[in-house]
Formats: C-alpha cells, structure tokens, sequence
C-alpha cells in the first residue's frame, strides 16, 4: 500500500537536487519523513490493537462469574500456533465483529491454546492444560468454538473448523443466540 507513496517521496527527493535549492529539498525531507512516520506509527497501533483483542482464558471461575451475572455464554476460541485457519477466523471474522460491538455484550469471549505450555484454571479452580480442557469437550480440530455456560456446560453446538468464511460471522450470531436462549431457560 505505501509502494507507491516511498516511490513519489524518493522521486521527489531526487528533483529538488537537480533544480531547487536546499531549503526545497530539506522542506520536502522533513514532510515526507514525517508522512511515512505517521503510516508507520498507524500501522504498528492497528497490529497491536490486533495481537490481544481476546482475551486468554486463565480463569474460567472468574469468567463464569461474570456469565452469571451478565446472563452470557462463554465463548472459547481454541487455537494452536501455525493455524492459518485461526488467524484467518480471527482476522476476517472475530477482530472486525468484537471491534463493531457485535461481540462484546452478548458473549464473553476466550481464547484456548493447545499448544505446550499453555495451562488455565477451569470451572472447578483446577489447573488443566489447553490441550486438556479442549479434549474434555472434543475440541481436537483448530479452529473451534465452544459456547459454554458458567458451569462449563455447553449451551450450544461448538463450531468446527471454517466451511465457508463468507457466513462465519452470521453462523457465529445465530449460535449466540441459541446459547442465550438455552442460558435463560437453564435454573
């Protein structure tokens, strides 16, 4: 996307020293340095922005408190590094809905490694593995989401893998729905 801009910077960097003086040259520096400056600085704050918009699940107790309280599903994104479907879920999909709002006041939502290293507290207070807690819900397939309850039982049918990223979204939404519903029917 900035090819084109460093192409025309680097070109006019190069005029002025043929034809215009110095203060030229140094006044078209300074604007251009401080044009790809702000490109750079824009970019890197979207990445950030991007690497932790959901959360890891460290806690499940604290999460189901606040299912509780909020009447919302638990929503867990199981993942693995080297995923490309995961972070195609998670770019395409997950980041642009959590960052309209569509996300954050119907669900709580968490993310569950199965890769080595990776442990949390489950809805008992019992340290588990990723790997673990994912396969007492069958969750070997990345990406998966678990729509779970506060007690960890699940509200609605997890969705595996990506059939069509076009309707993920929408898919998504509808099994939102069914586990609110499923939670307030729930004693």
């Amino acid at each position: 996307m900035y090819r084109g801009y460093m192409l025309r910077f680097m070109k006019s960097m190069l005029i002025p020293l043929k034809t215009g003086s110095w203060r030229q040259w140094a006044a078209r520096f300074l604007f251009g340095l401080c044009f790809l400056l702000l490109c750079m600085a824009g970019r890197a704050e979207e990445a950030k922005d991007a690497k932790r918009t959901i959360a890891w699940a460290e806690m499940l107790v604290a999460d189901a408190g606040l299912s509780r309280e909020g009447e919302l599903p638990i929503v867990i994104f199981v993942t693995q590094q080297g995923c490309q479907f995961c972070a195609a879920l998670r770019r395409q999909v997950l980041f642009p809905m959590i960052r309209a709002g569509e996300l954050t006041d119907s669900a709580i939502i968490r993310e569950v490694s199965l890769d080595t290293g990776f442990t949390l507290q489950d809805f008992s207070a019992n340290e588990i593995s990723g790997r673990k807690f994912a396969n007492r819900y069958s969750a070997i397939v990345t990406p998966t989401l678990l729509f779970l309850g506060d007690d960890g039982t699940e509200v609605a049918e997890k969705m595996v893998g990506i059939s069509n990223i076009e309707f993920y979204g929408f898919y998504l939404l509808k099994s939102l729905e069914s586990a609110r519903k499923q939670l307030k029917n729930m004693p």
